[in-house]
């Protein structure tokens, strides 16, 4: 069986939709195309030092979600720009073919499973 190409991009560009939603959900994008998370109107000093407690760990839940969001979407970006060159599934590190089964569960793998990070 062969890999559909087509249905692979479908599916990347649905996730990069997904995350691309996701992330301005938690922030905007800055001109150099990173993205930076935004306080909440509510975030801020106040009077008791608990509740700065917990408006910091929120905030920093959120740092670290829009980092794993970002670090998706440029996989995904990473994956489309293959299907474009014609280089899709084919390992990044070795130049050897990726199992069809990893990019059925995984469609922006660009490395083979040994290789992944």
């Amino acid at each position: 069986m062969a890999i559909d190409i087509n249905k692979q991009k479908e599916i990347l560009l649905k996730q990069k939709e997904e995350i691309e939603s996701d992330l301005n959900a938690l922030g905007v994008k800055e001109g150099d195309g990173d993205w930076m998370v935004l306080p909440e109107d509510s975030e801020g000093s106040t009077a008791d030092p608990n509740d700065d407690a917990d408006i910091t760990e929120d905030f920093e839940e959120k740092i670290a979600r829009l980092n794993v969001l970002e670090a998706g979407l440029k996989q995904i970006e990473k994956a489309l720009r293959a299907i474009e060159n014609g280089t899709y599934g084919i390992c990044e590190v070795s130049g050897d073919p990726i199992p069809e089964e990893r990019l059925l569960a995984n469609p922006s793998a660009t490395t083979k499973a040994e290789y992944a990070q």
